[in-house]
């Protein structure tokens, strides 16, 4: 029921924005993520796609629309974790691969003709294609031993398909086509079915080149 609604929103601001658009552009975007979790280690990863950007024609000049499709990587390596009577060591590192759909309201600060300053905030929706998560075990003589604890985590059921959360991003348009922007992403699901605490934590840095 949550998904049917979270997906109703996102399909009903689309269409809100195309219905009071002035303008639509297309481009191409990606970047690079570096991905936590509550509880465990940072991961570096990447994100890549199609991005559209409405401006709004009745309200005050400046305020935008903008969505992407993306096919992004949000990998995490667990700590450490000792396992009782034997003294051994046990790590996972993961490395999942979502289409990322982000829907975001925006404004602009049109510093002269080429420079404009943006912020923009939203919802994201992930929808989880494939990935892999690997162990690595470590003896208390010091040997190792490593391997693949799942070839699809989300076929598995290690890792919930859907997943969504709250991003936000500023930057800098220059020449009325090029965008860099920083930005966080924070999770509102656990993206692992046996901790309760692995939310994403998604810092973001993007390019984007709009047609």
């Amino acid at each position: 029921m949550k998904k049917k609604l979270l997906l109703t929103i996102a399909i009903s601001a689309i269409v809100f924005a195309t219905s009071q658009a002035q303008e639509f552009r297309y481009g191409l975007s990606g970047g690079y993520n570096l991905n936590s979790m509550i509880a465990n280690e940072s991961k570096s990863g990447f994100h890549a796609g199609l991005k559209g950007e409405y401006a709004f024609r009745d309200a005050q000049k400046g305020l935008y629309t903008d969505f992407g499709l993306m096919i992004s990587s949000y990998g995490w390596k667990s700590t450490p974790a000792y396992e009782n009577g034997t003294g051994k060591e046990l790590e996972w590192d993961t490395t999942p691969y979502y289409l990322n759909i982000p829907i975001h309201l925006g404004y602009k600060f049109k510093v002269n003709d080429n420079l404009s300053i943006f912020v923009n905030a939203g919802p994201y929706f992930n929808i989880g294609m494939f990935g892999k998560m690997n162990y690595t075990t470590t003896y208390p003589d010091g040997k190792t031993e490593t391997g693949i604890s799942s070839n699809n985590m989300f076929k598995d059921g290690l890792s919930p398909r859907f997943d969504w959360g709250i991003g936000f991003r500023a930057g800098v348009e220059i020449a009325r086509h090029t965008q860099i922007a920083i930005g966080y992403d924070w999770g509102m699901k656990n993206s692992y079915m046996n901790n309760p605490e692995t939310k994403n934590r998604t810092f973001v840095v993007s390019l984007t080149y709009y047609f």
